[in-house]
Order: structure tokens, then sequence, then C-alpha cells
């Protein structure tokens, strides 16, 4: 399972973001990206609809922000005086978070949501205590906390449902799948595989989330 993201932000413990299980869809369908690559055959529509996944998981990535629902769980070492979920935009609702104690070390503890909320922002989402809460103690030792939580678009929550953004990230995506497909040989000379065609930066700029 590829990570979406992996950092350190501001010396704190790194945190991982992971998509979680099957998106019901995608932005692009299989027919819309096989119009776009002129492709008329059946014979490469299981490795278009791969590429079609993986084009769009390296597009969000680069705006900050999902094109569709989708699941995703991020896990941290320690509870953090901030702990604001990264580089993903659109957070819409926790779905549970878990950690591990020394009570029960060999078994997760759910953390009651009356205990906390989502603060949501548009280029942050961070999760928050309630009134008089505070976090649970933890074990020592790595990766004590798995928040489950689903993200929607940015576009979809804020009500700026109008379709020009929608169309920016498909067009965005169809350049990658195309880049993809055509450079799908074993050893690509002359470009970096792990990023999205120039074209398609300059067409999320305008969806891009940044960070202050």
């Amino acid at each position: 399972m590829a990570i979406y993201n992996q950092f350190n932000y501001n010396h704190l413990p790194a945190r991982d973001v992971i998509p979680y299980g099957e998106r019901e869809s995608y932005i692009v369908s299989l027919a819309e990206a096989k119009e776009h690559l002129r492709i008329g055959h059946n014979s490469d529509d299981t490795y278009i609809s791969r590429l079609i996944k993986a084009a769009q998981l390296l597009c969000e990535h680069y705006a900050g922000q999902v094109f569709t629902d989708g699941n995703f769980i991020l896990t941290c070492d320690t509870w953090e005086q901030t702990m604001e979920i990264p580089n993903i935009s659109g957070v819409h609702e926790i779905d549970h978070i878990k950690y591990m104690n020394d009570a029960t070390p060999s078994a997760q503890v759910t953390w009651p949501d009356t205990e906390y909320y989502l603060v949501k922002n548009i280029s942050r989402q961070r999760i928050a205590l309630k009134e008089d809460k505070d976090y649970p103690n933890l074990r020592n030792g790595l990766g004590n906390i798995e928040v489950k939580f689903i993200a929607r678009p940015v576009w979809q929550l804020a009500n700026h449902i109008d379709g020009n953004h929608n169309e920016v990230a498909i067009q965005a995506v169809l350049i990658t799948i195309a880049d993809m497909y055509e450079n799908r040989q074993s050893v690509v000379v002359g470009r970096i595989a792990s990023r999205i065609p120039k074209t398609s930066e300059y067409l999320l700029d305008s969806l891009r989330i940044q960070r202050i």
C-alpha cells in the first residue's frame, strides 16, 4: 500500500497518511481515459484502470486535496499539541481514533468521539479536545495512534460546485495518465517518474492548497 505522505512538521514526530480501501469512484472513467489516449481496443483496459488510480493519487498529492471521496488512515507516534491532519485538505469526517496504551498493549482502544471534535478549515483540519477533556495515556513505542477519516473535494465542502474545479482536475489527471501510458517502458530516460507532468502542475496550481 502506497504512503500518501510522510514528513516531519515543525520537528514533531513523523506521521503517515495512507489511502484505505477501494474508492467508490475516480474522477476519470475508463472510457474517458481511452478516448484521451485514442485507444479503441480492450487489451489494455486493466492496465489503464490502474493508471487512472495512480495518476489521480499523484495529482491529489500535488494539489493537497482529494478529487473524489476517499478513506484514509493517519498514524502518529504521540499526541501533539495541535493534532493536524497533514497534506490532505477536505477532511469531512473522523471515522475513528484508536490508540495503544500500557493497559492493553496488544489491542487498540477506541477514543470516544465525545472527547474530541474535528476543526474544519479549507487549508487545514485538526483534531481538538472538547472542554475539560485530555488526551489518553499512550504506551512507549511507535505508531500508537490510528486516525481513520473520510476526505472530500474541497470545492464540494465549500459549496463551490460550478464544474470548473472538477474540469481542471480531470484534465490534469488525463494528461498524467497519457504521460504514464506513453512512458510505460521498464526504463525511461530524461524524466522523474514520481513527478506529474509540468502541464498537470500548471493546471493544478489553481487548486493547490498552500500550507502556511
